[in-house]
């Protein structure tokens, strides 16, 4: 006769999952408990059982070869019915029993007594049993007290190994696990309490920060760190409310407010004093601390949304430089954008109607013929539509994801490069790289494979690089350079004097040109200071050997300016804007560059470069 279902069954079943005991290996804490009880109560079979959803599952058994059996047939489903021990003398006899399988075949259940494990919260999530394959009477006062110690025994591991699971193993402070599981229960209070729930977290060191520190001094320093870092905060916190280590130098808390007015108050007094050195072992480690903190409900509805909220305050507070900082929805919209672009690049990169390239002219100044193109790349989102290179190449940089758009723009504007010399079209085309495309090994080997493989000669290509990633190895993009211009294909510095290309760039890239950022040239012909410093650069570069294009000329009397000081290419919405591959072919027969100002777009909808 099967054991009917608990009326507390979900809340039963969810306690169960909570203490993640189901199908993991041996231990040998519960098989001293079943190997005791055997030997008090005389036995050759004694199991820990767990009733789940449809079997019962033995975290630990002795005397018996299989590590669950079906729930229907399980003497234990009966057992977590009741608060005391559960006993069967001869099951051959009782009408529950007598035909199961486990009593008519192996193996051959006579006797069962069972003790509910029972959790602080009166679940019954299984029990400590014994089982002899003879009748006998039912245990005696003694025994059964002794079951019922086990049961405790059993119960008082499982919740040690829970609670070992909620600790931190550097700081021995409950972790994030024990974190969120706090804020949920604070959050089912009823009453002002819960409206009151804020979460701060604390955040000691930057990730990258936080790495260099582990990788420099070791993992032993950096776990002192921690241990400092943790200490100290602790001792800032205005009534020392519970701290949680929640990951490499994170930290957070439950916002013990009566109300709103004190939050100000409170987060200076915590924040206080957090920005200094930590002293490890005589060694003062700088900190960049950054405070979060976010309230329920208006920044999140759960534990995840706050301690989400909450984290992304406190990179702001890192980013802006300020000791505390409270959600910002705005600015956290930003963030989830970067992490939408970031995740769809990669179906992007596939897609055949996101990702495309269009050409901007380059112009010989003083001939005004069009001597050459930028590929620029652009990206139409599906749902937010156009997205600026600016906006997402810098994302992609902070990933994985430069190689497969750059393999993507390379073969596309090989291919069209290809085309072009087919009809009898040779200029060159500029294609931008990011460094990281150069500290790849195999860099060179691809661009030689790609040239073969199109069949482009090397000196219709033009590679232009700016330091907007942080290049790591410059010895090894040194040594890509030199083999890209073995190959001959020539190196533009581009965005030159913005602060990103220093002078520095003109020793040790082997370039052949400079490229002068429009932020210069836009008001080239009213802005003294631009003129200084834009006459200043054709002459260095020209000294240095370099010819010299400026980017972003939108009118004569720029042009003219840039053509009067001897700059040699210039590229800008005078000239054309950027256009797709037939409506460049079409401007360059319609005769290129007229020296007037460009009436139409040309299907370009591409940006102002």
């Amino acid at each position: 006769m099967e054991a009917s279902i608990p009326a507390n069954e979900q809340d039963r079943l969810a306690a169960l999952r909570r203490f993640e005991l189901l199908d993991t290996p041996p231990e040998d804490a519960f098989d001293h408990i079943t190997r005791l009880a055997a030997k008090l109560l005389n036995v050759p079979i004694a199991l820990v059982s767990l009733i789940d959803q449809d079997r019962q599952w033995f975290k630990s058994h002795l005397g018996l070869a299989v590590r669950e059996t079906a729930r229907e047939f399980a003497f234990c489903a009966h057992a977590i019915h009741g608060d005391d021990v559960f006993m069967v003398e001869d099951a051959t006899l009782d009408p529950r029993f007598s035909n199961n399988p486990l009593v008519t075949e192996d193996p051959g259940i006579r006797f069962y007594a069972g003790a509910p494990l029972r959790t602080s919260d009166g679940l019954n999530l299984g029990t400590i049993c014994v089982i002899d394959r003879v009748p006998r009477p039912v245990l005696a006062p003694d025994e059964q007290e002794a079951l019922r110690n086990l049961s405790s025994m059993v119960m008082m591991l499982i919740e040690a190994r829970q609670a070992v699971g909620y600790l931190h193993p550097v700081t021995g402070l409950s972790n994030r696990f024990r974190f969120l599981k706090d804020i949920d229960n604070v959050l089912k209070q009823d009453g002002p309490a819960a409206s009151r729930t804020g979460v701060v977290v604390f955040d000691t060191a930057a990730s990258d920060q936080y790495a260099t520190l582990a990788r420099s001094l070791g993992q032993v320093m950096a776990d002192l760190f921690e241990v400092a870092a943790a200490r100290r905060i602790g001792d800032a916190l205005p009534g020392r409310p519970k701290l949680y280590h929640l990951s490499a130098a994170r930290f957070g808390c439950i916002l013990p407010l009566p109300d709103d007015a004190g939050l100000e108050p409170w987060l200076d007094a915590a924040t206080a004093g957090l920005g200094a050195p930590i002293l490890c072992q005589g060694v003062p480690i700088a900190t960049s601390n950054g405070t979060g903190v976010a309230l329920f409900p208006s920044d999140g509805a759960n534990a995840l949304e706050l301690l989400r909220a909450a984290t992304t305050a406190a990179h702001q507070a890192m980013e802006g430089k300020t000791p505390w900082c409270r959600y910002d929805a705005a600015q956290d919209h930003a963030s989830q954008r970067a992490f939408h672009l970031l995740r769809d690049m990669v179906p992007a990169v596939a897609a055949t109607d996101q990702f495309r390239i269009v050409y901007q002219p380059k112009i010989d100044l003083a001939t005004r013929q069009c001597v050459g193109s930028e590929a620029l790349l652009r990206w139409v989102h599906p749902d937010l539509g156009p997205i600026s290179p600016a906006e997402f190449i810098p994302l992609a940089e902070r990933t994985a994801f430069v190689r497969p758009i750059t393999d993507w723009v390379l073969n596309v504007v090989l291919a069209q490069v290809a085309q072009w010399e087919k009809a009898g079209i040779r200029l060159r085309t500029s294609i931008n790289l990011s460094m990281l495309d150069l500290e790849a090994d195999d860099f060179s080997n691809r661009i030689t494979a790609l040239l073969d493989h199109y069949g482009v000669s090397p000196d219709l290509i033009d590679f232009e690089v700016t330091e907007s990633a942080l290049m790591k190895d410059r010895g090894k993009v040194n040594r890509q350079f030199k083999r890209i211009r073995q190959l001959g294909i020539e190196f533009e510095i581009d965005d030159f004097g913005t602060g990103q290309s220093a002078l520095s760039y003109l020793k040790y890239i082997p370039a052949s040109v400079v490229k002068i950022d429009k932020l210069f040239v836009q008001a080239l012909t009213t802005d003294r200071n631009d003129q200084i410093m834009v006459r200043s650069t054709i002459d260095l570069a020209h000294e240095l050997g370099y010819r010299v294009v400026a980017e972003g000329i939108e009118t004569v009397e720029v042009y003219d300016w840039l053509r009067t000081h001897g700059c040699d290419i210039g590229q800008g919405y005078l000239m054309s804007r950027p256009l797709e591959a037939p409506a460049f072919e079409a401007w360059l027969r319609a005769g290129g560059f007229s020296g007037q100002p460009q009436k139409t777009l040309c299907g370009a909808n591409a940006g102002n470069d």
